[in-house]
């Protein structure tokens, strides 16, 4: 059986003066001819002729124009690009991705749309914000507590009885929180010789239940170096919320801002009596 070549085999196999066929290739696939195309790009259709049989490489500005009206996914627009010569997307620009990325003030608001424990966290695991039901879960209130940053990591307070001995996958959780101090691209954390930050956050943890300090240890000799671990990720926690019981969530991480580091942690129950819980909590706090 021969196996058909899909859009993405076609693209990495194409060799980098080939960019003309592409385009002729996307043209005809989305059945424009030079005319229809060149009325969409809002140039001649000689102009299109000379793109996709040369011997002219033309202008960015205008092959843009063409990409623009033939309205191809980025892929197509990146390979057609580099493989003429020219800079990639202005769409992949670090303006770009500000535009699409959450200040951290709207990364906290949007939080409080959901029913679910959801805050925000930085590159270093740093609570930047969470939303009421996550504050009611935790039992505190962050307008007046853990207002310093080292304070707000979620490793200062993994040896703190008032979250440690709750969170019953303890070991599981804190090997996740390890694993961004470890693997951090930049900034990697080291016990021997921890960076300012990475030993603030120790020394505050090293002040908790001696317990959990010694189990500390274990987690982080057994937590690998790589990372490995997409935009988009989830891990679970096993919850045992006093007067209500066994709480159960998936959380899944997702990316807030590329540029400031920041991401969406969204602690969604899998079951219905975590949700009925989360209910009794909030009846509670009323």
């Amino acid at each position: 059986m021969v196996k058909q070549k899909g859009l993405g085999d076609e693209l990495s196999a194409t060799p980098m003066d080939d960019w003309r066929k592409l385009l002729s290739d996307a043209r005809r696939r989305l059945k424009l001819s030079r005319r229809e195309l060149a009325q969409r790009a809002q140039m001649s259709a000689a102009t299109i002729k000379g793109y996709e049989l040369g011997p002219s490489r033309g202008t960015r500005q205008y092959l843009l124009a063409i990409l623009n009206a033939l309205g191809l996914e980025h892929v197509e627009r990146r390979r057609i690009l580099t493989s003429a010569g020219f800079a990639d997307d202005d769409r992949l620009s670090p303006a770009h991705y500000a535009s699409q990325s959450y200040q951290p003030d709207e990364a906290i608001a949007e939080t409080e749309r959901h029913p679910w424990p959801a805050f925000v966290t930085d590159e270093f695991a740093r609570v930047v914000g969470a939303n009421r039901v996550a504050q009611r879960l935790w039992g505190v209130d962050l307008r007046y507590e853990y207002t310093d940053p080292v304070e707000r990591n979620l490793l200062s307070v993994a040896s703190d009885p008032r979250f440690a001995d709750r969170c019953l996958n303890w070991e599981e959780a804190v090997g996740v929180i390890i694993a961004v101090f470890k693997a951090h691209d930049w900034a990697p954390a080291q016990l021997e010789q921890p960076g300012p930050y990475f030993g603030a956050v120790m020394e505050h943890f090293l002040k908790g239940d001696p317990r959990h300090v010694a189990r500390f240890l274990e987690v982080w000799e057994r937590t690998p170096s790589e990372w490995g671990r997409k935009i988009r990720w989830s891990y679970p926690i096993v919850w045992d919320q006093p007067n209500v019981g066994i709480l159960r969530f998936d959380c899944l991480m997702s990316l807030a801002s590329a540029l400031d580091g920041l991401a969406f942690n969204d602690w969604i129950p899998t079951n219905s009596a975590t949700w009925r819980g989360l209910e009794l909590l909030a009846e509670v706090a009323e």
